[in-house]
């Protein structure tokens, strides 16, 4: 079935020396493999989107962390990337969930419970990251924004074990990659070709969920009804 729209891929990444981001533009242009996908590369700062951009005001404030919300919303998958600190995600990444989450202007839930907020719920979920050596947290590290997706309530995907089981090295749980001591090393081929591979199954499992519920809310006589609120802001 045709929906008319296009499925909307948000890849969310937070890259200090290139290799995260270097990620996200391998799983990006996975997911375009997929007809009628659209996909954004999201970069995350490193201050709060609640801070004041140049010669703002308070209103420009709030303008930013609208436009930064409107992008997670109009999304129908969203991919989060982190290099691997300490075992688990950067925290500027935490951080833009949270204040998404409770974004105090307007108060659409309560600020002390950011896990029931419905912003996220429902979305398609999925993770990638990197660490600076082959043992520097990378498992521990998807396994921390996977955690995080799930209680904002989105539909996990994972690449799962890939063939040959013994011999293959990339990880069941997100696309990674090893940064070295630097920080900028490429993607070796196979890590790239896994990137590649996460985007495209997140773009086609995305876009069965999407045609499936236009489907079922036709079917149910309630039309077919777009839950996001816009499309992607223009860039």
């Amino acid at each position: 079935m045709q929906t008319g729209h296009a499925t909307r891929i948000l890849i969310v990444y937070y890259s200090r020396y290139g290799t995260v981001k270097a990620l996200a533009t391998l799983i990006a242009a996975g997911a375009q493999r997929e007809p009628g996908v659209e996909t954004r590369l999201f970069p995350v700062a490193d201050e709060p989107i609640e801070s004041s951009p140049p010669n703002a005001d308070s209103h420009g404030v709030l303008l930013q962390r609208a436009q930064i919300i409107g992008e997670l919303v109009a999304a129908d998958a969203i991919i989060v990337g982190s290099p691997a600190y300490f075992g688990s995600m950067a925290s500027p990444v935490k951080r833009l969930f949270e204040d998404c989450a409770t974004a105090s202007t307007p108060p659409t839930n309560d600020r002390t419970r950011p896990w029931r907020h419905h912003l996220f719920r429902d979305k398609v979920g999925a993770a990638f990251t990197s660490s600076g050596t082959p043992h520097g947290g990378n498992e521990q590290c998807l396994h921390s924004i996977l955690t995080m997706l799930i209680h904002l309530g989105m539909v996990i995907v994972t690449p799962g074990q890939q063939e040959p089981i013994l011999e293959n090295l990339t990880a069941p749980y997100g696309a990674t990659t090893v940064a070295g001591p630097r920080g900028d090393s490429k993607p070796t081929a196979d890590e790239a070709e896994a990137a590649r591979a996460l985007g495209q199954r997140v773009a086609r499992l995305t876009t069965w969920l999407t045609d499936g519920r236009d489907a079922w809310e036709e079917r149910h006589g309630m039309g077919v009804i777009d839950s996001r609120e816009h499309p992607f802001p223009p860039v």
